[in-house]
């Protein structure tokens, strides 16, 4: 071989040894480029996956606080027509507590003496007393007593059961006395607080039937305007609106400048202001 293609020769080996390490430091560094880059492609997708957790259960928990505040307003409502309901029907026992007693003519007729004023008011408020010239026919006429024959002792034991809180006892008292006492004047009442106690007890389907007796079956007592204020109460407490509204109406066209209709206004203004 002629010495100058040795040389040749030697030269291309020289830098091919020169050449290969850098060659292969390029491949490791474009390799380890792509390892760095797989492991920020991994690290995101899983920092992804992690905010995507965390922002579902953000709406979870939105959703939750969402539920937990409907169930509190509706909490609040049920208590705030407690206390109007109790309110209320404190406030008519009140109103005729407050009411003075009408004076009886002495009568020797053997009746159950009342141990209660507010029953005495009560009955003073209704009319229900007998005037002396029926208790004077009476004892002439040698009849039965008129507190025994109108169920006079029975109608007080219910009330007192009734304004004692023992509004299941006054019920079942309340709901005897027109089979044991047909004729009696006390009737008109006797439906009326039977409203009153099944309103108290939130059964006002059953409220409703007791007050409409006293509107249809005895018109001219002086419980329909307090039965026609319950039974919208009453309504309104069912949900029928209208129907509540009508019945309030009526009290005020029918029985202006009464507490009844005073109570029905005040109704009215606040059933307006929660349907806005």
């Amino acid at each position: 071989m002629p010495f100058k293609k040795q040389k040749q020769l030697a030269i291309v080996v020289m830098v091919g040894a020169i050449l290969a390490p850098a060659v292969s430091w390029a491949e490791e560094e474009s390799l380890q480029a792509r390892m760095d880059r797989l492991e920020r492609i991994i690290q995101g997708q899983g920092l992804t996956s992690l905010l995507t957790q965390v922002d579902q259960l953000q709406r979870e928990i939105q959703r939750l606080n969402g539920a937990n505040e409907e169930l509190n307003h509706q909490i609040e409502q049920i208590q705030k027509r407690q206390r109007e309901q109790y309110l209320d029907l404190d406030q008519r026992i009140t109103e005729i507590q407050q009411q003075p007693p009408v004076s009886q003519a002495p009568s020797t007729v053997d009746s159950p003496s009342v141990d209660n004023e507010s029953i005495d008011e009560e009955l003073a408020e209704s009319g229900l007393q007998n005037t002396p010239d029926e208790q004077t026919k009476a004892e002439d006429s040698s009849l039965v007593p008129v507190a025994v024959e109108s169920g006079e002792a029975a109608y007080q034991s219910a009330l007192q059961d009734l304004r004692g809180g023992r509004y299941q006892d006054a019920l079942s008292a309340l709901g005897a006395f027109p089979q044991t006492y047909p004729n009696s004047l006390y009737l008109p009442n006797v439906y009326y607080w039977q409203g009153e106690a099944h309103y108290v007890l939130r059964e006002f389907d059953k409220a409703i039937v007791a007050f409409d007796k006293v509107i249809s079956s005895y018109p001219d007592s002086n419980k329909v305007a307090d039965a026609l204020l319950k039974r919208g109460f009453s309504e309104y407490e069912t949900g029928d609106t209208s129907k509540a509204q009508a019945s309030l109406n009526q009290v005020i066209e029918q029985y202006p400048d009464t507490s009844a209709s005073r109570l029905a206004k005040v109704r009215l203004d606040r059933i307006q202001q929660n349907a806005q």
